[in-house]
């Protein structure tokens, strides 16, 4: 009878550690590919608001306190995947990776949403995201299978953290600013803040990050087929690109730029100016240049389909037009398919 309960203990036991095995082999996070990004730069220089992965479009919807949404690539099957507001998206594999933003609505839906930090979360699916670190932040990008972030304190102020996918190995990698937006082969391209703006990288790899590529005065990097286009700290912030394996500069506009965004070739800026300040679109070598509102515009976020962007001051309203072709400017406020 001993021997047979003994059978019979042992037999549950290597259930239990085989169903505990098995779960952990499917819960289990695989790494990405080393050359992964999670968004492109340019909408990451713009607060990461639109993030187009895989057929679809994960964005922060400003017509409802920024919380965080999905559409198809079509605009299609609207959903409100978290009820809480989020920037700087990232997706890749079966997750996404956003920073949620303390919430607008005051009491709203617990503790969880009003708390500030770096989290993943499932795609298809409403389960609750994980916390990867509880911290103010400003950008947020995914470089293969780690985040890095621009993580605050009161005490450094603004540095350089890493965390993997995984949330594992939380860890400070320089202790100076560096914009981790502009991610070309797996290496970080920044302005150098304490060299003069100069074109720097940062190697994830090694961790390294005091290597200057250039004197090039830059601001505001943004990567797209094969090209660097940045504002030019040294000529009043007019908009260049550099070719980064001839490397060859050159000037696209005459005028100063505010904020800029650049996908397939296609670039939106917006003009600074007293009178005629405006949103503007032109081709990526500087031609075809036209209006396409006029004002101060912010927030642009670029998609296959759409660009879209918020009048200065009004962040709760966000507007879109065709990223090729039309210059129709509309309205963009969706709901939630029921």
């Amino acid at each position: 009878m001993q021997k047979r309960i003994a059978i019979i203990f042992i037999c549950v036991l290597v259930i239990l550690v085989a169903a505990f095995t098995l779960q952990h082999i499917l819960g289990a996070i695989p790494d990405n590919d080393p050359y992964t990004i999670g968004n492109t730069s340019g909408n990451l220089q713009n607060g990461g608001l639109f993030c187009e992965n895989d057929g679809m479009i994960y964005f922060s919807n400003a017509a409802d306190n920024g919380y965080l949404y999905s559409m198809k690539a079509d605009g299609s099957d609207v959903q409100c995947i978290l009820q809480a507001p989020v920037s700087y998206i990232n997706a890749a594999g079966d997750y996404i990776y956003f920073y949620q933003e303390a919430n607008k609505v005051n009491g709203a839906f617990g503790s969880l949403v009003r708390t500030m930090g770096i989290y993943r979360m499932k795609k298809n699916t409403r389960q609750a995201p994980d916390c990867l670190d509880r911290t103010p932040a400003k950008v947020l990008a995914l470089c293969g299978s780690n985040l890095f972030y621009e993580h605050y304190d009161t005490a450094s102020g603004l540095t350089l953290y890493k965390v993997s996918i995984r949330g594992k190995d939380r860890h400070l990698v320089v202790d100076s600013d560096i914009n981790p937006a502009c991610v070309i082969d797996g290496n970080i391209f920044y302005p150098n803040m304490d060299e003069n703006f100069y074109l720097s990288c940062f190697h994830p790899a090694t961790e390294d990050s005091d290597i200057v590529i250039s004197d090039m005065k830059v601001f505001n990097l943004v990567y797209d087929n094969g090209y660097i286009y940045y504002m030019n700290v040294s000529d009043d912030y007019k908009l260049y690109r550099y070719e980064v394996n001839k490397d060859y500069v050159t000037k696209l506009t005459d005028c100063r730029v505010d904020a800029f965004n650049v996908q397939n070739d296609v670039i939106f800026y917006q003009k600074n100016g007293t009178d005629d300040a405006a949103l503007m679109r032109m081709n990526a070598d500087g031609s075809g240049d036209q209006v396409i509102a006029e004002g101060n515009y912010t927030d642009i976020n670029m998609t296959s389909g759409y660009t879209y962007f918020t009048l200065f001051g009004e962040e709760d309203t966000c507007y879109r037009v065709p990223t090729f072709g039309s210059n129709s400017v509309e309205r963009f406020s969706p709901v939630a398919a029921q």
